[in-house]
């Protein structure tokens, strides 16, 4: 008997080890479609090759521009007619989009680029303008006219902007959410109003849900009423926000740390899932088509998580070890979706719809 039981170890041990290099192999495999598997379904892949496309979710790459900018590109927007970068080297970029004529894939050119004097820590589009948030809280506007303007309250880092029925809104390493609306020729900007009471020592993003403004902080949320301009309501937990998402009346909040939690318009918790074993959050956007909420990682990967299950369907490898410092989606169904990264490097993806 003894020795029938020491056979069977012996079988049993090789077997395992053959089990093993065989669930690697399989791992090796997945990594390389963009996808890793585990017990529990699909999780944060290990760090491996950068992929071009992830068949699992619909996901095709198709321009990766490296050196797109000589430093982090923090922010991206798409306009109808272009799309912008603007980046720790204090550049802002245009870029204009066509189709390769060999692959039918889209691609960007770059034509124009205008000199910051700065770091472009955030951007929007306000009609026929675009504003730069840069380093020193100045943020810059330049119109589609030839127009210039500069917007100078913070006295630290502008952030984040955000526009709201015609309200430009910024938030600042400062703690100070600033209001700002232009005079009747529309050329130039004022700051009519200042949040600072009851807010984070440093803000990191903006939000609107219905008659409120959500201003994420590097400690937590607080929710501001937009009727009376005042802090009505601070969220829990108070740790660095990564992000905002509005999706069917609730509000997704990203934390740094990769947690991600859900709640209604008055502040209740609805869900909330420990950090995903990707790990921390760097930037978040929501994606029409699916619809999906995209979630990008401090190792270059991005993370897809289907709504409104709020299940994690994939996450792959974008870049090589580079962080997904900016993600930004088009409106609409197209599936069209930019990554910046924090090598410079600029990615163009879209959504295949027809995957479920």
């Amino acid at each position: 008997m003894p020795g029938i039981l020491h056979t069977a170890n012996k079988t049993s041990r090789h077997n395992s080890r053959r089990e093993a290099v065989a669930a690697k192999r399989r791992e090796a495999k997945d990594r390389r479609k963009g996808l890793a598997t585990g017990a529990n379904g699909p999780h944060g892949a290990p760090l491996g090759r950068p992929v071009e496309e992830v068949r699992d979710d619909g996901f095709l790459r198709h321009q990766e521009i490296t050196r797109a900018h000589t430093d982090s590109i923090m922010a991206v927007v798409m306009a109808e007619d272009a799309i912008y970068t603007g980046s720790r080297d204090k550049l802002l970029k245009r870029w204009r989009v066509g189709r390769s004529p060999a692959t039918g894939r889209f691609e960007l050119t770059e034509d124009l680029k205008v000199e910051l004097g700065d770091i472009c820590w955030s951007m929007v589009m306000a009609g026929e303008w675009i504003f730069c948030g840069l380093g020193d809280g100045t943020i810059k506007g330049f119109s589609k006219a030839g127009q210039q303007a500069i917007l100078k309250a913070h006295t630290k880092r502008a952030q984040c902007l955000k526009v709201h029925q015609h309200v430009l809104l910024s938030g600042g390493s400062d703690g100070t959410v600033r209001c700002w609306q232009a005079d009747p020729s529309g050329a130039n900007f004022a700051c009519t109003n200042t949040i600072s009471e009851g807010l984070s020592s440093g803000i990191t993003c903006l939000a609107v849900l219905g008659e409120h403004l959500w201003v994420g902080g590097t400690s937590g949320v607080s929710v501001v009423e937009l009727a009376s301009l005042r802090v009505v309501s601070q969220i829990q937990p108070k740790k660095f926000v990564a992000g905002f998402q509005e999706f069917q009346g609730h509000m997704i909040v990203a934390y740094a740390d990769g947690q991600v939690c859900i709640f209604d318009a008055g502040g209740g918790k609805k869900l909330e899932q420990p950090p995903m074993a990707v790990g921390p959050i760097l930037s978040v956007a929501g994606l029409e088509n699916g619809p999906r909420f995209l979630c990008g990682h401090s190792k270059g990967q991005v993370s897809s998580i289907v709504l409104p299950a709020f299940q994690l369907r994939t996450c792959w490898q974008a870049l090589e070890r580079a962080k997904i410092q900016s993600i930004c989606c088009a409106a609409g169904q197209d599936g069209i979706f930019m990554l910046g990264g924090e090598n410079g490097t600029l990615h163009i993806w879209q959504r295949d719809g027809s995957v479920p």
